[in-house]
């Protein structure tokens, strides 16, 4: 039995209690990073999903009426397009009956208690 512990026996115990912690921290960060991307991502290729829908819907009606929906409601209605309101602010702007809206998919700020 070592009554006495020398330096080194004393780092090599520390070293051992450290590095399994270390290891599962930096582990743990991976995996957080992954999901954060995998996130982002999702987001992204709903925005340009739901900005596609919009876009399709605006030149099926031109082509089916000869004039583009006025109003965004009228393009959610007729083609039965949904989207969460909490992730996206659409902005339709109609240019007149037969030029092709402006159609605007922007991801909402998910920040809470900022402006907006």
């Amino acid at each position: 039995m070592d009554i006495f512990e020398t330096r080194l026996i004393r780092v090599r115990r520390i070293f051992r209690f450290i590095v399994p912690i270390l290891f599962a921290a930096v582990l743990c960060l991976i995996f957080y990073l992954g999901i954060a991307r995998t996130q982002t991502d999702s987001l992204e290729k709903e925005q340009v999903t739901l900005t596609q829908a919009l876009e399709g819907g605006a030149i099926r009606t031109y082509a089916l009426t000869g004039q583009y929906p006025q109003s965004l409601d009228e393009l959610l209605s007729d083609y039965h397009i949904t989207y969460d309101s909490e992730k996206f602010v659409v902005e339709y702007v109609p240019n007149g009956s037969n030029l092709l809206p402006s159609i605007s998919v922007l991801p909402v700020n998910a920040r809470k208690g900022g402006a907006r």
